[in-house]
């Protein structure tokens, strides 16, 4: 009883929270500078669609859908500039990104990115600019996708152990909790710092948690959707598997892009087509992304394999058709880390939120300065009456 009454009443009284103290102080000033990083950009990458549809050519004629060119006019465009290359990916325009997005890999292995117009489908090189690299900061660190990814996930599971310690810290005792939810103006600055640090913590632990849950899921999706399986089914939120595709019999045609497009559109005729993979029909398979709701909203859409050389119907993943607590868990992942799909008001708070977590790990890293690094700086730093005594030569 002494335990919760403490707990409850005199937190500070417990060794726990002395533990969790030591616990939260160091990850959080190990975690420090990544973690500004990874807000800042993260602030940033709200607004990646109006940035993007910023930086496009000054020639590329405005959005309409009624006159978007054909997806086959892009890929004999590409097939005409990069005869060695082939389409990993190709996004339609949107009215946030009003140009074709092509994903395109060369006979080397090497990724490039090019920008097509809506209307006329001509392809300009998308020359590497400050949002691609604050992209690739947030995303992978700059470390390349095969270990970016992964490092960002154990600053994930770092961020998440900050906030459950945090919140255990957080806590005063019943009496005063009121406290910890703002700032009082009247302290000396070290105060007003601490008192910043708490709030911030406290009014951003729910979205800064799930950030973090999100981030260790983007590393380890398998993992993390077993474990939630585990916990609560998941139905609609496990990719199909894919069957074995049989080899296309010598004399038959090949199908055409232009028909495995038709056929996405049967199988979904209330989706509109929002990208491809294997444009250039050189893989055996290819997935039409059909968006079931506004285009360019990913959260529902309907993710269609084909086989690339006869256009059978390989699988069918109604994406965003929640069955259970699972799939919901999952499904929210991208939606609630990213914070794009609700409109501009949302995508403002998302960034103040970004900037707050900045905040958030600044103002540890000065509580830490003041209680600890100040002192030692003092400590080894001659005052000045030692100063001048040293500057008096001796008789």
């Amino acid at each position: 009883m002494s335990f919760v009454h403490d707990a409850v009443h005199h937190p500070r009284k417990l060794w726990l929270r002395r533990t969790l103290f030591q616990i939260h102080l160091w990850a959080g000033v190990l975690l420090s500078l990544y973690l500004i990083v990874i807000a800042l950009t993260g602030a940033i990458l709200v607004f990646e669609d109006e940035l993007t549809s910023a930086t496009l050519p000054a020639a590329f004629h405005p959005y309409d859908s009624a006159e978007t060119a054909p997806v086959t006019k892009v890929v004999n465009d590409f097939r005409a500039k990069f005869p060695d290359a082939k389409i990993e990916y190709l996004a339609l325009p949107t009215r946030s990104v009003p140009a074709f997005q092509v994903r395109g890999v060369d006979a080397q292995k090497h990724e490039f990115n090019v920008m097509g117009d809506p209307v006329t489908g001509i392809l300009e090189p998308a020359s590497r600019n400050w949002l691609n690299v604050v992209h690739d900061l947030h995303i992978y660190l700059l470390l390349g996708e095969e270990h970016g990814v992964q490092v960002n996930g154990i600053g994930a599971a770092i961020l998440l152990l900050l906030a459950a310690t945090g919140l255990a810290l957080w806590w005063p005792g019943i009496r005063i909790w009121t406290r910890g939810l703002g700032v009082s103006f009247r302290h000396s600055w070290r105060r007003i710092n601490y008192d910043a640090h708490s709030a911030i913590g406290f009014w951003t632990l729910a979205l800064v948690t799930w950030w973090a849950f999100s981030g260790v899921y983007f590393a380890w999706y398998r993992q993390v959707g077993a474990a939630v399986n585990m916990v609560t089914p998941l139905k609609n939120m496990i990719p199909p598997a894919l069957p074995e595709i049989a080899s296309q019999p010598t004399g038959v045609p090949r199908a055409t892009l232009v028909q495995l497009i038709e056929i996405a559109g049967k199988v979904s005729p209330a989706g509109h087509l929002a990208g491809l993979t294997n444009a250039t029909l050189d893989g055996p398979t290819v997935m039409a992304l059909m968006d079931r709701g506004k285009p360019g909203d990913f959260s529902h859409r309907d993710v269609i394999t084909l086989d690339a050389a006869s256009g059978r119907v390989l699988t069918i993943w109604h994406y965003g058709q929640n069955q259970s607590l699972g799939d919901w868990i999952l499904w929210a992942m991208h939606p609630l880390h990213f914070g794009t799909l609700w409109g501009r008001p949302i995508k403002v708070l998302w960034c103040l939120f970004g900037v707050s977590l900045a905040v958030l790990s600044a103002t540890g890293v000065l509580m830490y300065w003041n209680r600890y690094l100040s002192k030692r700086w003092h400590a080894l730093t001659p005052s000045a009456s030692e100063r001048h005594e040293d500057s008096i030569p001796a008789a």
